[in-house]
Formats: structure tokens, C-alpha cells, sequence
């Protein structure tokens, strides 16, 4: 690795962690406990891991995710890159080639041995154009992985990536490693019989009510694995999840903020512990900027003006949703003096509405869910408060990424989740000619921006480049953000281990009871 990028990561790491009124994540060294079984409460059934099946993997997946599968690196509590499945790394002067070392002797549950040439196998079925994978817009980035030898793996990058080795750190669809015999035996029956080189062993799954996971034997680093078994229940309702926490059906729950008061109660149970951790992202909205009436700046600004986000965070959080600003977030490195935001301005917002001179009426789309509607109903009336008709137009959560790809709306909204490096998202959602730059937006000193902040090295000019790049958007007010990433778990006071929920996944891989 070049001495510039080392010295920059030395002086900004990838996360920060947040207080958020809870009980931190890091807890004092604590001696670890052998042995039991824990039963996770997840918000949802997972409906596979087979990428070419589900495409993406939701926040669900990611828990069993973690204990059956590997990825080539981990975060630790400071946010830095650390060895999982490669040993070391190391890029070319330009960033756009990545070389990793891979840890010999591995095996997948099946007995296939874990190497380069599986790892590559596992890159060339999710980007094969023939397999039709949603998951492979997630590695439009790499042109293509090659295994020189049995432990050696280069990604050949189309553009630089001066943090590449962290986005390969969490099981993701396209970061967790497959074994290749298991797909090819096992066809259309694999998405629901995953085999990886993970601490735990799929024995039992079904649909709709448990899935049972048991400690890997052969596991390569079983000093560090505690529990005997995880079971993991879908249980989609708030109040039964935290209901079975309560009864002790369940050890710990996946929770977020829009589950204020079960949140609160078990802040004040000393038999419970809450784990937050505020990520890098934003829940933002994008303005379609051709369509009108958001082909006129002067619109966009004013619905911008007139959203009160600590009276919205109040509304449909209890306060607990953090306000968001930018897109980084606390957990990102990124922190900009001055992101240009938009004050809260209800006179200035009528003014500006009344200065465009025609009825500013569209619609925006939701989630056809309760969260959905009411976070809408909110916005509708601060835009109500300055002039401006806004109907609802609600959907299922998954026809938003196709009509967002496909420019069918006015107003959508939209996630920039939770990674270790803005540049991905940043160029995507951002750059003339991306397919996710939603806003139909065009900007020359935008695209300089973000092209700078990809092929620099120092940290210093790329914070300099990205709060420059959010000024721009901001000022244009093409998106705007509401709050920032916040993720929940509650557990048993005696769950200890848990790490920092990184881009939301509660890896319960490596906890163990007390």
C-alpha cells in the first residue's frame, strides 16, 4: 500500500461512532462464555441468499448473512479494514487495481475448498449479463476479478476506489462468498440451502417461522465463536417482536426509530440493553428536476425551506430520528464546516413560491405502508404551510427503484446507505450520465468534484471535494435529506459482543451469553 493512502487512513477513520442516549456498542473487555443458543427477532422473512434469486440482500438477510457466510475483510470498532478471508492487500498507483492475499487452508461447509478461483467464480456469475442478476449494478464498478493463483485475487476497478478493501467488508450480495459446488448441484434449491466458508451451518429453515443456524466445527477461527446454535424468527409486527423480548422468547430484536416507545421502555428496563449506532447516509428525496413544476429552482428551494426536521423527527420518531443536512452523516468520515444547507424559512419559501406565479401541485411517492403514509402527510403540510398541493401517491417498496431508474415520478424517496467510503454513491447518485442520478441533473463543477475526490489519496482534499460537491446540491436543492442512518437492536442485558451495526447488519456471528 502507498504511504499517502496509509497516512491517510491513520489520520480519518471510516466510522465514528454515535451516542445516541443509549448504551454504547463497545463495551469493556469481558471475559467470553462458551456455549447456548440465542433466538434473534428479525423484521422480516429473509427470501433467500442466492443473489441471482433475491438480487439484494435487506437488512434480514444480513443477520444470518453474517454467521454463514465470510467476506474478504471486516470493520473493526474504528472503522478500519481488517483480514477475514484475505491476509493482506495491496493497489496499483492509480487505485483502479486491487491485489489480495487470500488465508489458505479454508474450506466451505460442503468441503469445497475456499480459493481464488471460487472467489472468482462467485464475481463472474452475479456479472455475467446471461445470469441477469439485479445485484450486478452493485459491481458496475469492477471490470473484472481475476486469480492469478490459488490465493491470490485482483479486482480490476473501471475507476479508482482509494477505500475499495471496505467495501468488501460486510455479506452484502455481492461480498459474500458462495461455494461454487453447492449453486452448480443444487440449481433452483440453493437460494433456500446456502453453503459458505462462515462460524455457522445451515441445518433447518422454515419458511414464514425459524431458521436454525449451528456452530461450524472446521471453522478457521472458532477461538472466536461462543454460541451453539442462532435461531432467527421473522416476527414483522413492532409489538410482538418486543414483546418477545420481553417474555424471553427472544434474546434480541432488530428495532428502529419508528418504534419510539418500545425503544424507550427498554431504555428504562434494566433487564434490557439498547444498541444504537449512527452510521454514514441519509433518508433523502430526490426532485425529478425535468419535470415540473421542480424544473424551476426556485420550487425546489422553497419545499426545501419549509421542512421543520425536528418537528418532523417529533411527529413520527417520538424526536429520536437525527436530522440530516448532508449526505455522510455522523458516521462518515466526511465532515463538512458548512454542507450549505437550506435554513428553515417559512416566509422566504411562501416568497419564493409566490415569485414562481403558477400552483405548485404534484405528487410524490410513498411506501403503501403506515411509516410511508405518515412521514408524507407531514411533509404535505409544511408544503401546505407555504403554498403548495402534494398528493400521495403510494407504492410497494419495491416498484421505487424502477420508477426511480426510469424517471417515472416527480418527488421519490430514496437511501444513501450506510457505506465506508461516500465515493460509490456519491458518483452514482450524482454524476451527468449515471443511471441512478435520479434528479436528471447535469452539472459541470459538480461532476469535477466528484471525479477529484475518487483519484485522491489525502483525506483532507477529498472532505474538501465532497462538502464542496453537497454546497452545489444543497444550493440546487435537487435532493434533500431528512434524517440521518440510525440503527437499533435491543437484547437481554445478558447478550454481550455485539459489534457496531455497520450499514445496519446485526452480526450476532460472534456474541455469547453471560
Amino acid at each position: 500500500m502507498t504511504n499517502i493512502a496509509a497516512a491517510a487512513r491513520k489520520r480519518a477513520p471510516i466510522f465514528l461512532a454515535t451516542a445516541f442516549a443509549f448504551l454504547p456498542l463497545v463495551e469493556p473487555a469481558q471475559a467470553q462464555k462458551a456455549g447456548g443458543s440465542i433466538t434473534v427477532g428479525l423484521e422480516l422473512d429473509v427470501p433467500g441468499f442466492d443473489p441471482l434469486k433475491v438480487g439484494v440482500y435487506d437488512a434480514a438477510a444480513l443477520t444470518p448473512a453474517a454467521a454463514i457466510f465470510d467476506t474478504l475483510t471486516y470493520l473493526d470498532d474504528k472503522g478500519e479494514p481488517q483480514p477475514r478471508l484475505a491476509l493482506s492487500w495491496t493497489h496499483s498507483d492509480d487505485f483502479k487495481t486491487w491485489t489480495f492475499k487470500l488465508r489458505p487452508g479454508v474450506k466451505f461447509h460442503d468441503g469445497t475448498p475456499f480459493n481464488a478461483e471460487a472467489y472468482k467464480a462467485n464475481f463472474d456469475r452475479q456479472k455475467d449479463p446471461a445470469n441477469k442478476c439485479r445485484c450486478a449494478f452493485y459491481i458496475a464498478a469492477v471490470n473484472n476479478v481475476q486469480a492469478p493463483d490459488e490465493l491470490t485475487v485482483v479486482y480490476n476497478l473501471n475507476d479508482p476506489s482509494v477505500n475499495y478493501p471496505t467495501l468488501v467488508s460486510y455479506p452484502h450480495q455481492n461480498a459474500a462468498v458462495h461455494s461454487p459446488t453447492a449453486w452448480k448441484t443444487r440449481g433452483d434449491d440453493y437460494n433456500r440451502n446456502p453453503v459458505g466458508t462462515g462460524p455457522y451451518i445451515l441445518k433447518s429453515w422454515t419458511a414464514g417461522d425459524r431458521m436454525v443456524l449451528e456452530r461450524n466445527p472446521d471453522y478457521w477461527d472458532k477461538d472466536k465463536i461462543f454460541l451453539d446454535r442462532i435461531i432467527l424468527k421473522p416476527l414483522p409486527d413492532a409489538q410482538s417482536r418486543f414483546a418477545s423480548l420481553q417474555s424471553g422468547e427472544a434474546d434480541l430484536i432488530w428495532d428502529d426509530e419508528y418504534d419510539p416507545d418500545n425503544l424507550q421502555k427498554a431504555q428504562k428496563n434494566p433487564k434490557l440493553t439498547v444498541h444504537s449506532y449512527t452510521g454514514s447516509g441519509a433518508q433523502v428525496y430526490a426532485f425529478n428536476t425535468k419535470a415540473p413544476p421542480f424544473d424551476d429552482v426556485r420550487v425546489r428551494q422553497a419545499l426545501v425551506m419549509a421542512i421543520d426536521r425536528k418537528k418532523m423527527s417529533q411527529a413520527v420518531t417520538n424526536g429520536l430520528a437525527k436530522p440530516a443536512t448532508n449526505p455522510y452523516g455522523d458516521g462518515s468520515w466526511v465532515k463538512c464546516k458548512d454542507d450549505g444547507a437550506l435554513p428553515l424559512d417559512v416566509a422566504k419559501a411562501k416568497a419564493l413560491i409566490q415569485e414562481y406565479g403558477k400552483p405548485v401541485e404534484f405528487k410524490m411517492v410513498v411506501t403503501a405502508t403506515p411509516r410511508g403514509r405518515i412521514i408524507g402527510q407531514v411533509l404535505q403540510q409544511f408544503w401546505k404551510n407555504v403554498g403548495a398541493s402534494m398528493e400521495l401517491d403510494q407504492v410497494d417498496q419495491a416498484t421505487i427503484p424502477p420508477r426511480g431508474f426510469m424517471r417515472q415520478f416527480q418527488l421519490l424517496p430514496w437511501r444513501i446507505v450506510d457505506l465506508a467510503d461516500p465515493d460509490p454513491q456519491m458518483f452514482a447518485n450524482f454524476h451527468t450520465g449515471s443511471p441512478v442520478a435520479l434528479a436528471n441533473y447535469s452539472n459541470p463543477e459538480l461532476d469535477k468534484l466528484l471525479e477529484h475526490a475518487r483519484v485522491t489519496a489525502e483525506i483532507d482534499k477529498r472532505i474538501e471535494d465532497y462538502c464542496a460537491a453537497t454546497r452545489v446540491i444543497n444550493k440546487e436543492a435537487i435532493w434533500f435529506w431528512t434524517f440521518q442512518n440510525t440503527y437499533y437492536a435491543v437484547s437481554s442485558a445478558n447478550i454481550k459482543g455485539l459489534p457496531k451495526m455497520y450499514s445496519g447488519m446485526i452480526d450476532v456471528s460472534r456474541v455469547w451469553k453471560e
